[in-house]
Formats: structure tokens, C-alpha cells, sequence
């Protein structure tokens, strides 16, 4: 196996776990972790943000960020082994829906956790914007490259 499929699966299989690992934290302790991240922000900024709203507004642009990255990951990986085509993003965003369904039914086991639909949705919009980017790109530096 090369170096760039090494890299390629070290940084999916890493992303997967870590998206696992936060699923797995209870409700404090998720909730702690987001209402750190805005009295962060409120040190830096001197603006008031923590309540539910911006708690809320954290937590959901989390969901959507990690399944856009994992979206990005995910045709990286597949673009070690075969050219992209409409195809094998059908066959990628399924992959991430699959895994927000998988880590939404997950959460039904952890404390303080309750799976929502409302998640997946948001975590499928992160795929698809991570695929759109991903497609984007790849299209310029083709585009470049002539």
C-alpha cells in the first residue's frame, strides 16, 4: 500500500473513532464541552453567549461540521483507488448517512443522549456540502491542470 492511502485510511478510520467518541459522552458531559467552547469564545470576543440558543447553535454546526469533514475524508479515500464519478458520491453520501443513522442509534445507549432525526438531517447536509467541496476542488485542479 502507498503513502497516500495510508494516510488516506489513517485519517478516515481516526475521523470515524472521533465521531464515535463524542456520540459516547453523556449529556453533561456534552454539554460542558460546548458550553466550554462558548465561554471560549465569549473570553475572546466579550460577547454574552452562553445560553440555550448559542449552546444549541454550537452543538448543531458540530454535527455538521464532523460529517463534512467526514464526507471530504471519505472521497479522499475512495479517490486513492478509483476516479470519481456521480457514482461513487451516490455510493460515499450513503456511506455518511448510513454512519449518522448508525451513531444517532448509538446515542439511544448513552446516558442523557436521545437519537433525533432533526441530527441526521444535519449531519447529511455536512456530507453533502463536504462531497460539494470536495467535487469542486477537484474540479479546478483539473481545470488547472489542462
Amino acid at each position: 500500500m502507498n503513502k497516500k492511502k495510508i494516510i488516506a485510511w489513517s485519517l478516515f478510520l481516526f475521523w470515524l473513532m472521533l465521531i464515535f467518541f463524542f456520540s459516547s459522552q453523556n449529556g453533561n458531559a456534552s454539554s460542558e464541552l460546548s458550553n466550554g467552547f462558548l465561554k471560549t469564545i465569549e473570553k475572546i470576543t466579550y460577547i454574552p453567549l452562553t445560553n440555550d440558543f448559542f449552546s444549541l447553535l454550537i452543538r448543531k454546526t458540530a454535527h455538521f461540521l464532523e460529517y463534512l469533514i467526514l464526507g471530504i475524508l471519505s472521497c479522499n479515500l475512495v479517490k486513492q483507488y478509483r476516479i470519481l464519478k456521480k457514482k461513487e458520491y451516490v455510493f460515499i453520501f450513503l456511506f455518511c448517512l448510513f454512519y449518522a443513522s448508525s451513531d444517532e442509534f448509538h446515542q439511544m445507549f448513552v446516558g442523557g443522549r436521545t437519537p433525533q432525526v432533526f441530527d441526521i438531517l444535519i449531519d447529511s447536509l455536512g456530507s453533502l456540502t463536504g462531497l460539494s467541496c470536495f467535487a469542486l476542488a477537484h474540479k479546478i485542479r483539473e481545470r488547472k491542470n489542462l
